[in-house]
């Protein structure tokens, strides 16, 4: 197949979204839409089967938009039953107030129904077409009169809204599409919004000035889920020794809780952690370890407390703890260095954890893993 000229790539077809069983399913129902609508036209207009034809050929239009984009904000029942009535509305009057200028009444029944169907919210491309049909259908159509905008154009447009609604209804699909709520059902909803908020999707909608054939929801909504996507993507490219940092003080069992204090005032971790000879993890310890045997009853009493528990006492037995293995907090949950890292976020979280351990396949420790690391990392 030879190559396509480098100035046609820009304007070469993207491909169709959707699957094969997709495009089928909205042919099929295409076809059976405009098979009703295509009866009850002729029903409306026995004797004249080319005013049919033109007819139909508006409700062809709106049912590939039903049936092959029924999400889109155009494909929506208000959008075709009131787009299609203002614009036969428009079509007939300027089609009798101009009897015998049909270019003007058509421009006129253009122009009327697209500024009618902005305001009223109801944009429907294919009723243009219906404009257009009301002038320059014919002597039977405009023997009508106001009347072919009940029969069979809001006739027609209802039929084709309903076979559209219990066939995607059949076949698995949501029509018409609902409004998405942007806000959070309840506390614990996670709303996954991680570089935009809805009032910068709309802000940034009143720039692009050009009207889009999807709903700033679905927008939203698509646009989430493609950075969720990227976000797992990201997560599951990097594994924990990538991101860990190298552990720079440690701890061991018999330490005294004097040294321990010192060692943890003068760093910015949250916790340090426990290692016995081997360099295997036993624990973990924190300011809330200290608080937790200091016991403090008041406010105004946290340093008399801590001085009294880390002070070593000179005796040979001791009522209160003297060294990191009393206090220290034990079972440790520590992960694997070559775990990826977005099996740590439901971990830390869940378990409420600052900091985890990284050991090695021989559970020895490598490094440790913090809340800061994760947000650093998401953000690279």
């Amino acid at each position: 197949m030879p190559a396509i000229p480098a100035f046609l790539k820009t304007y070469w077809p993207r491909p169709v979204t959707g699957s094969l069983r997709d495009h089928a399913r909205a042919a099929l129902g295409a076809g059976l839409g405009i098979l009703a609508t295509g009866l009850l036209a002729h029903a409306a207009l026995p004797d004249d089967l080319l005013a049919a034809i033109f007819l139909i050929a508006p409700m062809g239009a709106s049912a590939v938009i039903l049936f092959c984009l029924p999400s889109s904000p155009l494909a929506q029942p208000w959008s075709i039953l009131a787009g299609n009535t203002v614009a036969a509305l428009c079509g007939v009057f300027f089609a009798h107030l101009l009897p015998g200028e049909l270019a003007y009444a058509a421009a006129l029944a253009m122009l009327s129904a697209i500024s009618l169907m902005f305001a009223l919210r109801c944009l429907h491309p294919p009723s243009g077409a219906v404009a257009l049909t009301a002038v320059l259908g014919g002597e039977s159509i405009f023997q009508l009169g106001y009347g072919f905008i009940w029969w069979p154009v809001l006739a027609n447009s209802v039929l084709l809204v309903l076979s559209a609604w219990l066939y995607h209804t059949l076949t698995g699909y949501r029509y018409p599409a609902v409004q998405i709520d942007s806000k959070p059902s309840s506390p614990g909803h996670m709303n996954y919004q991680f570089g935009f908020r809805q009032e910068d999707l709309q802000a940034a909608l009143g720039q692009f000035h050009e009207v889009l054939d999807i709903s700033p929801d679905s927008l939203q909504a698509l646009l989430q889920q493609t950075e969720l996507i990227a976000y797992h993507r990201k997560l599951e490219e990097i594994e924990c020794r990538h991101v860990m940092r190298p552990v720079t003080d440690t701890l061991q069992f018999g330490d005294t809780l004097e040294d321990a204090w010192k060692t943890l005032s003068q760093q910015s971790e949250p916790a340090i952690t426990v290692i016995n000879k081997a360099g295997l993890v036993i624990g973990l310890l924190s300011v809330a370890d200290f608080m937790r045997h200091a016991k403090p009853e008041k406010f105004n009493l946290v340093a008399p407390a801590l001085k009294k528990l880390i002070r070593w006492s000179p005796t040979t037995h001791s009522n209160k703890p003297e060294v990191v293995g009393q206090i220290m907090s034990t079972p440790v949950i520590t992960i694997l260095q070559d775990m990826h890292l977005m099996h740590t976020i439901p971990l830390m979280t869940s378990h409420h954890l600052q900091l985890v351990p990284v050991v090695d396949q021989h559970n020895k420790l490598v490094g440790i893993l913090t809340q800061t690391d994760i947000i650093r990392a998401l953000y690279r």
